[in-house]
């Protein structure tokens, strides 16, 4: 600086000096082998295929369970009002085998 003598050098402003590091290799990658592109595409392929069977199974396996709980459903709506149905008849016939006194 303009202010310190001709034999002192610049203060650096940085804690870490730049020359303590080694500068890292730049590795030159080899093209790959065209075998393995194939194999990188064939693998996308094979999973879209995966994707496009499994989801129509899924949603048809998904539509099952949901008329098979609705059918479920029913039948149990049903067997409450043949249950109250029985109730009702027992209820009846009891009062009317009472006899007054």
């Amino acid at each position: 600086m303009a202010t310190q003598g001709k034999g002192t050098a610049a203060k650096r402003k940085a804690s870490v000096s730049a020359g303590d590091f080694p500068i890292p290799p730049i590795y030159v990658v080899a093209p790959r082998p065209l075998a393995q592109d194939w194999e990188l595409v064939m693998g996308w392929v094979a999973a879209c295929l995966l994707v496009v069977l499994l989801l129509p199974i899924l949603g048809m396996l998904y539509m099952d369970v949901l008329q098979t709980k609705h059918e479920a459903k029913q039948q149990i709506e049903k067997m409450e009002k043949l249950r109250r149905e029985v109730e009702k008849e027992k209820r009846d016939d009891s009062n009317s085998r009472i006899t007054p006194r």
